[in-house]
């Protein structure tokens, strides 16, 4: 709707990120029913939206927990109450530890990790603390940011946990951040997965460190995430709001995009292109791949145009293929490339809710670095 949306914020200033709630209910349903299909339990990232109130929606809807990348993303998610926490990051140093110890005397909490430090802090910190921590270990599935391969090494770390007083070994975690676009929808590449992931699984099993949990996370390969076996919890990061990303390569369409940034024309005196009052501070400066031309962002009522540069309060938007070029002062809704940066770079955003009413809402776990 975005000639409405337009109209219906038309008195708010610009540049403000606005999300449609309606659309922002049929993603949750939409993970939902997949896990469902395929009995996962779902696991909401909410390193993606930083909301107390959209990650209040997702356990409504019927998430058994939550995800966080951060501890501080996990203390503010702790103000709804008893809820179980997977920080999905390897969460090093003293200081985190105690944090995450503390943190686990009220809520069920578990760690990523992909080295015996980790193990050794998270320990020494709950014996402290007289609480207990959950471990997952990292499985590397082929992005080689984090995580381990090699079966002996997983059992070695998972065994620590195990032995360990403060700790409790519950599983293992993967990411299939490398897949996306057709790589993300050809079976092949789930098949290489489970070559180097069943080893693993049956040396954890023959060692007697069955993982209980087995959670997997990516928006593009989400409703793959069958094809991985011994699966059973996914983690919905993008997929609840979606971006200009996952459209580019097919994983959803513009209809499935909740969140927009508007934006107003304030200058057009070059020809050729018009620059917009969203720069970096409000779009990221996240372009949509290295090496080809640069997108940042997705322009809703002009799609032939190109947002091809940004500085921190400018946007540049090169017009040419337009017959009628925006004019300054026109609003436009630009979809961001990368939805979870663009929700961290502001203290609100708005709702337009289901009956059409625009809600301020702070985005509660913003700025969570630590």
């Amino acid at each position: 709707m975005p000639d409405e949306l337009l109209s219906i914020t038309e008195s708010l200033p610009t540049p403000f990120l606005i999300i449609e709630e309606a659309v922002l209910r049929r993603n949750i349903d939409r993970s939902g029913n997949y896990a469902k299909r395929h009995g996962f339990a779902v696991r909401p990232h909410v390193k993606t939206h930083k909301s107390i109130r959209i990650a209040r929606m997702q356990l409504a809807a019927g998430a058994t927990g939550l995800a966080v990348a951060k501890v501080g993303e996990a203390e503010v998610m702790a103000s709804l109450g008893p809820v179980d926490l997977t920080i999905a990051y390897p969460a090093v140093g003293r200081i985190r530890a105690g944090r995450i110890a503390k943190l686990s005397l009220n809520q069920t909490v578990r760690v990523a990790v992909d080295a015996a430090y980790s193990i050794e802090e998270l320990g020494r910190a709950a014996l402290e603390h007289d609480t207990v921590i959950g471990i997952l270990v990292i499985f590397d599935a082929g992005l080689h940011r984090c995580g381990i391969t090699d079966p002996g090494q997983v059992v070695e770390i998972a065994r620590q946990a195990e032995e360990h007083a403060g700790l409790r070994f519950e599983g293992i975690q993967m990411y299939l951040g490398h897949l996306y676009g057709d790589a993300a929808r050809d079976p092949k590449n789930f098949e290489q997965i489970n070559r180097l992931w069943e080893p693993v699984y049956e040396s954890l099993c023959t060692s007697g460190l069955h993982p209980e949990t087995v959670s997997s996370g990516s928006t593009p390969s989400l409703e793959k995430t069958h094809l991985i076996r011994h699966v059973n919890e996914i983690r919905v990061g993008t997929a609840v709001l979606n971006d200009y990303f996952v459209i580019k390569y097919g994983h959803c369409s513009l209809e499935d995009c909740a969140a927009r940034v508007i934006t107003t024309v304030v200058s057009d005196v070059v020809p050729g292109q018009v620059i917009i009052d969203a720069g970096a501070k409000a779009l990221s400066a996240k372009q949509l791949l290295r090496h080809e031309d640069l997108e940042m962002g997705y322009v809703v009522e002009y799609p032939e145009v190109r947002i091809s540069r940004l500085h921190e309060e400018h946007g540049w938007v090169d017009t040419g293929p337009c017959k009628r070029p925006p004019r300054v002062g026109e609003r436009m809704s630009i979809v961001p490339v990368n939805v979870s940066l663009c929700m961290n770079l502001y203290d609100n955003v708005y709702f337009l809710t289901t009956d059409g009413k625009v809600q301020k809402e702070r985005v509660d776990a913003r700025g969570r670095y630590v």
